[in-house]
C-alpha cells in the first residue's frame, strides 16, 4: 500500500510540475501576442479563415482555392467566429497547440527513458526560442508539431504495444496531418522504422499492410492534386516541368547544415550520440543482452533522420522552419544522447580510482554521471532560456531578428504592414486607385488593391499568372506592375484620381524590385511621403493629391512614425498628413519614446521644434524633451508642463535650442509621465547655420 502510496504522489509531483511549466510558458507566449501585425505568410491563412467564414470554403480574392494547410485554414475559421478576426485570437490558436506540445513531449519522452529526462525535455520545449517565436505566429507550425508527435505518439502505442484501438486512432491522424501542412507526411517514415525495427513478421499483418497502404495512397493523391490543381499556395512555377521535377531535385545534405547552423552545439550531440547507438546497439546483440532500450533509441533515430533525409532531396527553399516539427524528436535524442555520453564518461573518469566494491563503483559512476550531464546540459542546450524567450515576447518593430536562427528568410525584423494600410483605409475615397508591394496583407488592412508592383523573378515570389484581363496575381487578383514604365503610365493615364503606393521592407531588395523603380518612388517623390511604418522601411506616397491634404508640408519626423508599442495612431486632418500620436493618460504610467535620427547632423546651432495638443492645462510636467549626441552626451533636456500651452484642444508649437560640437547622429527622448492625455504631430530640426 505504501508503495502505491509513493507512486501515487510521484506521479501528482510530476502532473503539477508540467501544469506549473505549462501555465508559466502559457502567460510569457500570450504576452504582447497581438500587438504587432501581420507578416510571413499569416497573411494567407487570415485570407482563408476569413473566406471559410463568409463561403463556407477557403476562396481567395483571385478566385482561387488554398488547399494548403486547408484543415488549419478551418480550425482558424472556427477560432474566428468564437473570438473574432484579428490578430490576437488567431495567434492564441497556435499557442494553445504548443502548450498542448509540452505535456505530450513528456508523454511520448518517458516511453523512450526515464521520467526525469522526459521531464526535462518538456522544460526545454516550454522555454525554447523557436517555440515561443512559431506559437506566436497565424502559421501551422505549431500545431502541425503537435499533430505530428501525436500521430507518432498514437502509432507507437499501437504497432509496438500493440493497443488496437491506438492503431486506429494514428490511422485518422495519418489522413488529416498532411491537412495541416504536407510536411506532417513525414510521419509515414514510422512504417519504415517499424519494419527495420520489429523486422517483417511484425509488419507483413493485415491491419499493419491495411493501414500502410492507405497512408501511401492517400498521400500519393495528395501531391497529385497540388501538382494538377493548386494555384496558390506552393512555392515553384509548375511551367516547363515533369512531374518528378516538380517535387525532387538533386540530393543535398542542406538541412544537415541547417541544424547545425540552428542548434550547433545540440546538432552535434545528436549526431555523436547516433553512432554511441549504433556501437551500443551491436554490442547489446552481440552479447544477448536486453536490447528494448537501443531498440526504441533506433526508432527515434530513424522517425527523425528519415525525414531529415527526405526533404535532402525534396524541393523546398531551405529553410530551418521546415524542420519544426521534427524539433520534439531532436530534443529527446539530444537528452538521450548526452544522457549516454555522460554515462560512458563517468566510467572512464571514475577507472582510475580502481573501486574493489561494486556498490560503491556505482555510486561513484552515478555521481560522476550526474555532474557530467548537468555540465553537458548547460553547455551545450541552444536556443533556451527565459532571457531569449523574453527578447521576442518584448519585441518591437525595428528590433533586429537573426534569420539565420530563426526564419532564414530574409527578414530581418517585424514589419508594418498594419500601420500603412489602416492608414490608407482611413482615407481611401470610392476611385482611388492602390498599388501595393505586398497585396495579401494590403488587401487586409487597406481594404483594396488594384496594381500588384513586383519586378523579381522566379523563385522570389511565384504569384503570377495569365488571365484574359492581363497578368495578375494569384492571390488577390491585382494586375501586375513589372517594370518603370508601367508605372509611370498608370500614374499619367489616372491623373483625375488619387493613387496611393504602398511599399514595404521589399523595396529595399534588388531581387523583389529593381533599383529605378525604388528610386523612383523613394527618391525622386520623397515630397509624396505620406506615411510611413513603425518599421522605418514600410511606406504610403500619394500621387495627385489635389487639395493638399496630405502633401502641403513635410518635416522631419512624424510622430505617429516612431517605433513604440504604447500610445495609438489618431486620425485628424487639423494635423500633418492626417494623423498623430495619442498617448492617454494612465496611472503612474511612464512611457518613453527613444527614437535615434538615421541622418547625421553637420555641427552648429540647431532648433528643435515639437508640435503637440492636451486636453487638460494642469499645472504638472507632462513631457520630458532630452536630445543626445552619438558618444550619449546630453546637449538638450527641458520639460514641458500644462501651462505652458495656450488652449486646450488645440495644437501648439514648442521650440528648443541645440548646440553640436561636432558632427554626429542624434538620439531624440520624450518622456511621458502619464500626467494628462497628449496628442504629438511632429518634430522638426531646423539649422540656423548660415
Amino acid at each position: 500500500m505504501n508503495f502505491f502510496n509513493k507512486v501515487l504522489k510521484v506521479k501528482i509531483i510530476i502532473i503539477s510540475f508540467l501544469i506549473l511549466i505549462s501555465l508559466i510558458s502559457l502567460i510569457i507566449r500570450l504576452k504582447n501576442i497581438g500587438n504587432l501585425s501581420l507578416w510571413m505568410d499569416e497573411g494567407f491563412y487570415y485570407l482563408a479563415a476569413q473566406s471559410i467564414l463568409k463561403f463556407g470554403y477557403p476562396l481567395y480574392p483571385s478566385g482561387h482555392i488554398l488547399f494548403k494547410g486547408i484543415l488549419y485554414s478551418y480550425f482558424l475559421s472556427f477560432v474566428a467566429l468564437l473570438f473574432g478576426l484579428n490578430e490576437t485570437s488567431l495567434r492564441i490558436f497556435s499557442v494553445i497547440c504548443s502548450i498542448g506540445t509540452i505535456s505530450l513531449l513528456y508523454f511520448f519522452g518517458r516511453k523512450f527513458i526515464n521520467d526525469v529526462i522526459a521531464l526535462l525535455s518538456a522544460i526545454i520545449i516550454a522555454f525554447s526560442t523557436w517555440e515561443t517565436e512559431y506559437a506566436r505566429t497565424v502559421l501551422y507550425f505549431a500545431p502541425l508539431q503537435l499533430f505530428y508527435l501525436l500521430t507518432i505518439y498514437f502509432f507507437y502505442k499501437g504497432f509496438f504495444e500493440n493497443q488496437k484501438k491506438y492503431k486506429y486512432l494514428s490511422t485518422i491522424f495519418f489522413i488529416l496531418i498532411p491537412f495541416i501542412h504536407q510536411l506532417g507526411m513525414g510521419v509515414w517514415f514510422c512504417f519504415p522504422a517499424l519494419f527495420l525495427v520489429k523486422g517483417v513478421k511484425n509488419f507483413f499483418k493485415k491491419d499493419t499492410i491495411f493501414i500502410f497502404s492507405l497512408t501511401s495512397l492517400t498521400y500519393i493523391l495528395i501531391q497529385l492534386h497540388e501538382y494538377f490543381f493548386w494555384h496558390v499556395g506552393y512555392v515553384y512555377s509548375k511551367s516547363q516541368k515533369n512531374l518528378l521535377n516538380y517535387f525532387f531535385e538533386d540530393f543535398s545534405f542542406s538541412y544537415f547544415k541547417e541544424i547545425m547552423k540552428s542548434f550547433p552545439h545540440m546538432g552535434l550531440i545528436v549526431f555523436i550520440g547516433f553512432f554511441i547507438f549504433i556501437g551500443g546497439y551491436y554490442l547489446a546483440l552481440r552479447n544477448g543482452r536486453d536490447y528494448s532500450f537501443y531498440e526504441n533509441w533506433y526508432f527515434l533515430n530513424l522517425i527523425f533522420f528519415f525525414p531529415l533525409l527526405f526533404l535532402c532531396f525534396f524541393r523546398t527553399h531551405i529553410q530551418p522552419r521546415y524542420l519544426f516539427q521534427l524539433r520534439p524528436l531532436f530534443i529527446l535524442l539530444y537528452l538521450i544522447s548526452i544522457w549516454r555520453i555522460s554515462q560512458i564518461g563517468s566510467v572512464l573518469i571514475s577507472t582510475p580510482f580502481n573501486l574493489n566494491s561494486k556498490n560503491k563503483s556505482k555510486f561513484v559512476n552515478g555521481i560522476f554521471s550526474i555532474i557530467l550531464f548537468a555540465l553537458l546540459f548547460l553547455f551545450t542546450v541552444d536556443q533556451f532560456g527565459v532571457g531569449e524567450v523574453q527578447k521576442i515576447i518584448n519585441r518591437n518593430y525595428r528590433d533586429r531578428i537573426y534569420t539565420d536562427i530563426i526564419t532564414r528568410s530574409g527578414r530581418f525584423m517585424h514589419y508594418d504592414h498594419k500601420g500603412v494600410g489602416e492608414y490608407v483605409r482611413h482615407y481611401l475615397k470610392k476611385d482611388d486607385i492602390v498599388i501595393a508591394i505586398h497585396v495579401v496583407f494590403q488587401y487586409i488592412y487597406a481594404g483594396k488593391v488594384d496594381y500588384w508592383l513586383w519586378t523579381g523573378g522566379p523563385g522570389t515570389w511565384d504569384a503570377w499568372e495569365k488571365t484574359p484581363e492581363g497578368w495578375k496575381d494569384v492571390y488577390i487578383g491585382a494586375k501586375w506592375i513589372n517594370n518603370l514604365e508601367s508605372l509611370k503610365k498608370i500614374i499619367s493615364e489616372y491623373s483625375d484620381k488619387r493613387i496611393w503606393i504602398i511599399t514595404s521592407p521589399s523595396i529595399v531588395r534588388r531581387d523583389h524590385i529593381h533599383r529605378n523603380i525604388a528610386s523612383f518612388i523613394r527618391e525622386r517623390n520623397s515630397d509624396k511621403l505620406v506615411f510611413r511604418g513603425k518599421d522605418g522601411i514600410s511606406e504610403v506616397y500619394l500621387w495627385h493629391d489635389k487639395d493638399k491634404l496630405f502633401t502641403r508640408e513635410n518635416h522631419t519626423f512624424e510622430a505617429e512614425w516612431f517605433p513604440v508599442l504604447f500610445g495609438k495612431t489618431v486620425y485628424e486632418l487639423s494635423a500633418s498628413k492626417g494623423c498623430a500620436l495619442y498617448l492617454d493618460k494612465g496611472e503612474n504610467k511612464r512611457s518613453l519614446i527613444n527614437y535615434s535620427f538615421e541622418r547625421r547632423f553637420r555641427p552648429g546651432k540647431y532648433e528643435l521644434i515639437l508640435r503637440m495638443k492636451i486636453d487638460n492645462k494642469i499645472n504638472k510636467k507632462i513631457l520630458a524633451i532630452t536630445i543626445l549626441n552619438e558618444k550619449g552626451e546630453r546637449i538638450l533636456y527641458k520639460f514641458i508642463s500644462g501651462q505652458k500651452f495656450i488652449k486646450e484642444n488645440e495644437y501648439q508649437k514648442f521650440k528648443f535650442y541645440f548646440f553640436l560640437h561636432q558632427e554626429s547622429k542624434i538620439r531624440l527622448k520624450i518622456l511621458d509621465f502619464g500626467e494628462n492625455n497628449i496628442w504629438i504631430d511632429y518634430i522638426d530640426v531646423i539649422s540656423l547655420n548660415k
